[in-house]
């Protein structure tokens, strides 16, 4: 596409604005989105904008979570952060069960499971309507490995997309101070305000006032206006 091109060249003249325009133009636009978020994080990035850099990163990395140059790229950025917020460990069974979640998307998932259900059931037919002996004991037992395997699959493609419905924002304000209710008069709940590039999940919004539950376990309310939601 001839934007793209363009935005490309505009980000090796360093006109990174020009840049963000060419490629936000094309959000939507049956372009790889992955490649614009990724484009548009690097753009902020040099921009020294670390917010709306990691809230571009982590849209691409929405589109595809393995992505070795956009986890390299929001570690960078978490580095260049101000805040150190520590994140709760989370027990070691749901750990596990994060990891293997975490080796397919959500599409993905859900191709594994259609194969694997197609071929439990041609299985099946097999075993139902062969004549041989020797094919209905092979199907058998294959069935007796794949049941469970179309079990496990299903779980977790159930699990990766409840997953999803949780909600994550990133701070692009240059600050902003947590408060203990929806109010500007309501007390601060942190002694000092969390900057740009903060990432949490939001779990509440009252007006203009959203309830944020930060890594190290956390909660408080900010002006909704301070931050920019992850979505595709």
């Amino acid at each position: 596409d001839s934007i793209f091109l363009k935005s490309n060249d505009l980000y090796n003249d360093n006109q990174f604005k020009e840049a963000i325009d060419g490629y936000t133009s094309l959000l939507g636009n049956q372009f790889n989105n992955a490649i614009l978020c990724y484009n548009i994080g690097n753009c902020y990035y040099r921009l020294n904008q670390l917010g709306y850099a990691r809230l571009y990163y982590e849209k691409a990395k929405l589109y595809n979570p393995k992505d070795r140059d956009v986890n390299h790229n929001i570690d960078i950025v978490k580095a260049r952060l101000i805040d150190e917020i520590a994140e709760v460990p989370n027990f070691f069974i749901v750990k596990i069960i994060k990891d293997i979640e975490s080796i397919f998307s959500p599409s993905q998932w859900g191709y594994v499971f259609i194969i694997i259900f197609y071929v439990n059931i041609l299985l099946f037919l097999l075993f139902l309507f062969s004549h041989s002996i020797q094919n209905k004991a092979n199907a058998l037992k294959a069935l007796f490995v794949l049941t469970p395997a179309f079990l496990f699959v299903l779980c977790f493609l159930l699990y990766s997309n409840s997953s999803q419905k949780n909600t994550y924002g990133v701070l692009v304000s240059s600050n902003a101070y947590v408060k203990n209710g929806p109010s500007e008069l309501a007390d601060d709940y942190l002694e000092d305000p969390i900057h740009e590039g903060v990432k949490f999940e939001l779990i509440d919004k009252v007006d203009n006032w959203s309830r944020i539950l930060l890594t190290d376990g956390k909660d408080g309310w900010i002006l909704t206006s301070d931050f920019e939601v992850i979505q595709k």
